[in-house]
């Protein structure tokens, strides 16, 4: 495929030149010739990439070593692109999601990666694909990373029931990637906090508020059908008395909270974000990579922890291991801390649990539209590509929500709900 080809389907701004900065980034060759470029066919499925589509190519190119000899490269690549249809970038304000996933990977984990270069560790968090190129303007934005696929990793399903051996090995890479920032924070808090006082509230902002409002209206007719079906009367009365305060306000301030436990945050920490390598029967994981920073966010580490747990991790395992699952981030969170340099005092396990109460509102709020979200089918998952015109339309208008037909399925929602009631979370 040639470059025009290429910048037809990506965007006009990844060219000649941006393709060689790949190679040269990737491979470190010098006089490289870019031989072929092959499309290979993207696995997304409907719903699980609404902000942009994605293309996945490989560079076969050629070029000399350091050693001077003649060396052939082939560089897979994953590039995300904001999504053609117009009505359909401005409805999900794509722009905005990809200026904050640039903003992650050239402002603040770069400088994540020279601390933690500095430590001279064996053990490093490497959890993040490479960024290869990026281009920001509002209209012909790209995200260009390493496409780990061929190294065998694949995308975790869509799933609000993870086992224990996927729940625990997952927050083990969240528990790496948050002791990072708070090390960081520890010993260079200036620097840190001008590098993550950069990433921008893509989401849960008062700015959005009249964006997100239609929706989560919608999002409540579903779970409060849940309840009413599968649920005893006193869990649909705690829920109305929740969802009759400001369940967005209380989200936008848990999203922005400065405090011990502030750190870099994932963000959109549900399964399909976590990309799993196995080793050779399927059943033992030998790592995880986290993709898709477009959420990224300078706040509690809480908010990460509380999303996945009620979103990710089947609901009965939830409720029998909350408190193992706790302590076993906390424990990978100290041994990162010390690793790093930092005290493993630096925060207690009563600290964790008492920020996870605090900022449990926030959590459940921003639950209920993920656990319905992973719940539907891909039947169900609105045709983005079928708005109409060149302008934004109400974003509850493309996902239309509907109560839910299986019993399976209200009773997972119905339980997260249950299990945070009797936790006395809300």
């Amino acid at each position: 495929m040639s470059i025009a080809e290429l910048q037809k389907i990506i965007s006009p701004k990844f060219t000649d030149r941006v393709v060689l900065e790949i190679v040269a980034k990737k491979s470190e060759l010098s006089d490289v010739i870019v031989e072929t470029i092959q499309i290979g066919e993207s696995s997304t499925k409907k719903g699980d990439s609404y902000l942009g589509q994605i293309c996945r190519l490989t560079i076969n190119a050629s070029g000399k070593n350091k050693t001077g000899h003649q060396e052939q490269v082939s560089i897979p690549v994953i590039a995300k692109f904001l999504p053609k249809n117009l009505a359909r970038r401005k409805t999900y304000r794509s722009p905005v999601f990809f200026e904050n996933e640039v903003i992650f990977y050239e402002k603040v984990w770069t400088v994540l990666q020279k601390f933690q270069d500095s430590k001279f560790i064996k053990e490093k968090f490497d959890n993040t694909p490479l960024l290869l190129s990026a281009f920001i303007d509002g209209s012909n934005d790209y995200v260009a990373l390493l496409d780990v696929s061929p190294q065998g990793y694949e995308a975790s399903v869509r799933s609000t029931s993870l086992d224990e051996n996927h729940s625990a090995a997952i927050l083990q890479v969240l528990a790496g990637f948050h002791a990072l920032s708070l090390a960081f924070k520890d010993q260079q808090p200036e620097l840190f906090e001008n590098a993550a006082s950069t990433l921008k509230e893509t989401y849960f902002a008062e700015e959005y508020r009249s964006w997100y409002a239609p929706l989560q209206e919608k999002l409540y007719i579903v779970a409060l059908d849940a309840l009413e079906k599968e649920l005893p009367p006193i869990y649909l009365e705690k829920f109305k008395k929740f969802i009759a305060k400001d369940v967005f306000g209380d989200i936008c301030k848990g999203t922005q909270v400065r405090g011990p436990l502030s750190v870099v945050t994932h963000g959109d920490v549900w399964s399909p974000n976590f990309l799993i390598k196995y080793g050779g029967d399927k059943t033992k994981i030998e790592n995880i990579i986290m993709i898709d920073y477009q959420l990224s966010r300078y706040t509690t580490l809480s908010v990460d922890l509380t999303f996945f747990l009620l979103t990710c991790v089947d609901i009965d395992l939830l409720q029998r291991k909350w408190d193992f699952f706790i302590s076993l981030y906390h424990e990978t969170l100290v041994k990162n801390l010390e690793n790093l340099g930092s005290p493993r005092n630096l925060i207690s396990l009563e600290n964790l649990h008492d920020d996870l109460r605090t900022t449990m509102n926030c959590g459940v709020g921003i639950a209920i539209e993920a656990v319905i979200m992973s719940l539907l089918d891909e039947h169900e998952v609105g045709d983005l590509d079928a708005i109409q015109g060149d302008e934004a339309v109400s974003v509850e208008t493309v996902w239309v929500f509907h109560p839910f037909k299986e019993q399976s399925k209200r009773e997972r929602f119905a339980k997260m709900i249950k299990f945070v009631v009797d936790r006395n979370f809300i």
